[in-house]
């Protein structure tokens, strides 16, 4: 085994290098690469299929296209990606299904999942929307994979202004509805 501080003596943490750790980082690393070419897959064919980032929004929120049939199909699919024993530990109450887990994992994590999955889902084929709206609009090049930084600017502020107006305490020597205004204004400032 390598230690840190034989290759960069100069440094204050000295981790240990060995070749478990290398495999499992080999492996996780493989494992994204796969993820990352499922989901461009899964994104493909949902908009083959004509399906938009809000028919991936709970058919009972604000902003969803989606019928109930349609929202229950896909948590429904979702779920079958699942390891087995993982539908009957949800189907058990909580105080029935106590301790019991199933891939390490307990009732409260995978009855989570499926509304977990289908928000990361929608976050990503709305990132892909908004791409290939700035790619029709001139804004980016025909190859363009990441949205633009006004974009990412745009939903960053988003993100702020709805943790602000969520937060019951928030320390600031600025008043929140004057902060809350002035985040908005930025975000109507970006084009």
């Amino acid at each position: 085994m390598t230690r840190m501080i034989d290759i960069l003596p100069h440094q204050t943490n000295h981790p240990m290098l060995g070749a478990e750790l290398g495999a499992e980082i080999a492996k996780f690393s493989k494992g994204v690469v796969g993820q990352d070419k499922k989901l461009t897959k899964v994104l493909d064919m949902f908009k083959a299929g004509g399906f938009k980032s809000t028919d991936l929004i709970s058919n009972t929120s604000k902003g969803s296209t989606a019928t109930e049939e349609m929202f229950t199909w896909c948590k429904q699919m979702i779920a079958s990606g699942f390891p087995a024993g993982v539908k009957e530990l949800c189907e058990l109450s909580p105080k029935a299904a106590g301790d019991k887990v199933v891939d390490g994992r307990n009732r409260s994590y995978w009855a989570r999942q499926p509304n977990s999955i289908i928000g990361g889902l929608q976050t990503q084929l709305k990132n892909r929307e908004q791409i290939d709206a700035e790619i029709a609009s001139g804004k980016q090049g025909a190859d363009a994979r990441t949205r633009s930084s006004e974009a990412i600017a745009k939903g960053e502020l988003g993100k702020v202004i709805t943790r602000l107006q969520k937060a019951e305490v928030f320390e600031t020597t600025m008043d929140l509805d004057v902060m809350i205004s002035q985040l908005r204004a930025m975000v109507k400032s970006i084009r």
